[in-house]
């Protein structure tokens, strides 16, 4: 039986990405916010699943957009790694922000 990842783990692949990414990277800036986005995405993960009820799916899609990240952003000058990670950070920053203030209703 094959395993099927959850949203959650997305979640944790993509923040030990952003970590890994974050040891090699020569770029202040970018360093600092994938070091924020992991510390934030972490604790956060069964939330974020629970974003939308196709959790699973919108983070699989992000952690595709983020696989390989440590390797590409190593070869890139800073301006070039901002335009990748920028569409990035904001599709996450808001993720991020819409959990931490999302109301849950009991019904």
């Amino acid at each position: 039986m094959s395993e099927v990842k959850m949203g959650t783990q997305f979640v944790r692949e993509m923040a030990e990405i952003f970590k890994k990414a974050s040891a090699d990277c020569k770029f202040p800036d970018i360093k600092s916010k994938l070091v924020s986005l992991a510390d934030e995405m972490e604790p956060l993960a069964g939330k974020l699943y629970f974003k939308t009820q196709k959790g699973t799916e919108d983070m699989e899609a992000l952690a595709g957009k983020v696989n390989g990240l440590e390797t590409k952003i190593g070869a890139m000058d800073q301006a070039s790694a901002e335009s990748l990670l920028k569409p990035i950070f904001t599709e996450l920053d808001a993720t991020i922000n819409h959990v931490k203030t999302m109301k849950v209703r009991m019904t």
